[in-house]
C-alpha cells in the first residue's frame, strides 16, 4: 500500500524557529560562554541543537544522519533533546579554565587561580629546624600578587592607606576545622598568608591567631587539620614553627566557651565566652589573646582596659573556608563559614530545635548567619578549593582535587563564584550546589544572605555577575619583568648583576617590598642616565630586566 511522504513544507516552523534559537545561543553566549547556564540560553539550546543536526542530516553527512533526513523535523527535536543532555548534561569534569570578565562600574571584584603551584616545602617537623624557605607558598603569593596588580593590597601601608593587614593588627583568621583532613582549609595556603603577613613592609607586631568554633562536636582545632601536600603537616604544626622562629603566630579553638554566656568588656565582664541578643539572636565570640596581650571582641574590636575603649580598627579578620558541598546549605563557603563564628548552644531554648535553627533562622529569610557577619564583617576572604568535597561535609571520599584559589573583599561574590565554576561542575548534586538554580538549597541560603547584608546592612556585596569583576594571573602579565611574586624583602633590594661588569647583555635582578613606583635607570661615570631600563609602577615581588 502506498503512502504519501511527508511534505518538508509541513515543517517550516522547525526551520524558522531553530535558525532563530541557534542564532539566539550564538549571539547571547558566543562572547561570555557562562551564560549557557541561564534559563533563556537552556531553553534555547535543544531546539538549536536539534536544528544544527537536521541541517547536517541534510548535507548528507553520516549514515545516521542520512536516515534522520527522510524522517520528520518532530523526530529531528527529539534527537536534539538527547543531544542536549549528552552536551549540556553533569559531567564531573574539574574544569580546566576559570572564566574572568570586566563588568563596568563592579560592585565586587574575584581574583582567581586555577593550576596552583605546590608549596615551597614542609612544616611538619614543627619546631624552628624548618628552613625559611618552607615558610612561604607560591599559590598565595601568586594570588596576592594578582590582587595588588588591580590595586588591592594586603599591606596597609602610608601609601595604601586602603590596605588590608595594619603592621599592629591582631589578626584572626577564621578557618575551617570542624571536620578533618581534605574537609579543612589548606595547612599550606594558611603557612602562606602567616607569611606574608609577616613581611608587613613597616614590620609586624601585632598577633595572629587561627580560630574555629567547631562547636557541640568538640573536635577543635589538632592534627587531624591536615589538608597540605604533606599530610603530616597540621595547624598546630604550622603555628609551632612560626612560634618556634619567635614571630607571634598562635591557635585558639573557640569549642571549648562555645556555651558560655558572658557579657561585653564594656560591661565589666573581662571571661572569654560568647555574647548573646536574645532579641536578635546574634552571637559572637570575645576571648583574652593566647599571649595575654589582647582583649578581643569580634564585634568591637580590640579592648583596652586603661582607656576602656575599642579599636575596632586594630582587628583584622580574614574569612578562610574550604570549598565543599553541603548536605543542608547546599555548600560551605565563605558565608557559611561564620557558622563556626556564631554559636549552636542552647539551640532548644533559642530556636525551638536544631532543625529550626538550620532551616528556619541559619538557611530561611531570617538570615542569622548574614546578621553575624554583619557585625563580624570580614576584610578579606579566601578561598581555598585545591581539594573540593563534592558531597558534604563530611565525606572524604568524594573529594575532587581541583588546585584552584580564590580571593575577594566580597564572601558574597566570591562564594557565588566558586560554587557556579568549580564546585557545581563536579558536584554530586548539583542542583543543589548551583547557587543560580532557582530553588536550589544554595541558591536560597545565598539568596537570604544577600539580601540583609546588601538590603538591610547596607555592605558592598553581590552575587550578580554584571556587577562582579574577576581576574586572574593574566594580569600579571601587564607587570614588565616580574619573575615571581613575592614575599619580597621587607625592603628594596638589587639582587645581582650579571655579568659584572656588564658586557653586551647583562640581567639585572632586583626585588622590591611593596607596590610603588619604579625607576631603574643606567647611568655613567658622569652621572649621565645612559637608559632606563624599569620605569613606572610594580607589585611586590622579584623582577629581573635585561641591558642589552
Amino acid at each position: 500500500m502506498k503512502q504519501d511522504k511527508p511534505s518538508p513544507k509541513r515543517y517550516w516552523w522547525f526551520w524558522v524557529i531553530g535558525l532563530f534559537a541557534l542564532l539566539w545561543v550564538l549571539v547571547r553566549s558566543g562572547t561570555n560562554p557562562k551564560r549557557l547556564t541561564y534559563p533563556c540560553q537552556q531553553a534555547a539550546f535543544p531546539l538549536a541543537s536539534a536544528w544544527v543536526i537536521a541541517v547536517i542530516g541534510l548535507l548528507g553527512g553520516g549514515l545516521f544522519f542520512k536516515k534522520l533526513k527522510r524522517i520528520s523535523a518532530v523526530a529531528a527535536v527529539l534527537a536534539g533533546v538527547v543531544f542536549l543532555g549528552v552536551s549540556t548534561g553533569r559531567q564531573a569534569v574539574v574544569p580546566e579554565i576559570l572564566p574572568v570578565w570586566e563588568a563596568d562600574n563592579p560592585v565586587s571584584t574575584v581574583f582567581v587561580m586555577n593550576d596552583i603551584p605546590v608549596t615551597s616545602g614542609s612544616l611538619a617537623p614543627g619546631d624552628a629546624s624548618v628552613p625559611d624557605e618552607y615558610l612561604s607558598d607560591p599559590a598565595m603569593d601568586t594570588l596576592l600578587a594578582i590582587m595588588e596588580a588591580k590595586d588591592v593590597f594586603l599591606h596597609k601601608t602610608a601609601g595604601h592607606s586602603e590596605g588590608i593587614v595594619g603592621s599592629e593588627d591582631v589578626v584572626i583568621i577564621k578557618g575551617n576545622f570542624q571536620w578533618t583532613s581534605r574537609n579543612t582549609t589548606s595547612t599550606d595556603r594558611i603557612k602562606g598568608l602567616i607569611w606574608q603577613i609577616l613581611n608587613h613592609p613597616d614590620g609586624f607586631s601585632g598577633e595572629i591567631i587561627i580560630c574555629d568554633n567547631t562547636q557541640e562536636i568538640g573536635t577543635g582545632i589538632g592534627e587531624n587539620d591536615n589538608n597540605s601536600e604533606d599530610k603530616a603537616q597540621s595547624i598546630p604544626d604550622v603555628v609551632d614553627v612560626f612560634h618556634a622562629k619567635g614571630y607571634p603566630v598562635y591557635y585558639r579553638s573557640w569549642a571549648d566557651m562555645w556555651n558560655i554566656v558572658v557579657d561585653e568588656y564594656s560591661e565589666g565582664n573581662n571571661s572569654n565566652g560568647y555574647t548573646y541578643d536574645y532579641e536578635t539572636k546574634v552571637s559572637y565570640p570575645k576571648f583574652r589573646s593566647p599571649s595575654g596581650d589582647y582583649y578581643i571582641s569580634l564585634r568591637y574590636g580590640l579592648w583596652d582596659p586603661e582607656s576602656e575603649i575599642y579599636e575596632a580598627d586594630k582587628l583584622c579578620i580574614i574569612d578562610f573556608p574550604v570549598l565543599k558541598a553541603h548536605s543542608l546549605a547546599g555548600a560551605t563557603i565563605a558565608l557559611k563559614n561564620w557558622i563556626g563564628v556564631l554559636t549552636t548552644a542552647y539551640y532548644n531554648e533559642r530556636y525551638g530545635s536544631r532543625n529550626s535553627m538550620h532551616s528556619s533562622y541559619f538557611w530561611g529569610d531570617y538570615a542569622l548567619v548574614a546578621r553575624v557577619m554583619e557585625v563580624t564583617y570580614p576584610r578579606l576572604t579566601i578561598i581555598d578549593a585545591a581539594w573540593t568535597t563534592t558531597e558534604g561535609p563530611i565525606n572524604l571520599t568524594n573529594v575532587v582535587q581541583t588546585n584552584m584559589l580564590l580571593a575577594s573583599q566580597d564572601p558574597v561574590a566570591s562564594s557565588w563564584y566558586a560554587a557556579k565554576f568549580i564546585l557545581t561542575p563536579i558536584a554530586n548534586n548539583p542542583n543543589q550546589t548551583n547557587p543560580d538554580y532557582e530553588g536550589s538549597k544554595y541558591n536560597t541560603a545565598l539568596g537570604n544572605w544577600t539580601n540583609y547584608l546588601r538590603g538591610e546592612a547596607g555592605l558592598p556585596c553581590t552575587k550578580d555577575s554584571a556587577e562582579i569583576s574577576v581576574y586572574d594571573r593574566e594580569v600579571l602579565a601587564e607587570e614588565p619583568g616580574l619573575i615571581e611574586a613575592g614575599p619580597p624583602p621587607g625592603f628594596f633590594e638589587l639582587e645581582s648583576i650579571y655579568p659584572n661588569p656588564f658586557s653586551t647583555q647583562t640581567t639585572i635582578r632586583y626585588s622590591i617590598a611593596e607596590s610603588l613606583e619604579v625607576n631603574l635607570d643606567i647611568i655613567d661615570a658622569s652621572g649621565r642616565i645612559v637608559r632606563s631600563l624599569a620605569e613606572g609602577p610594580r607589585v611586590s615581588g622579584h623582577y629581573s630586566v635585561t641591558w642589552d
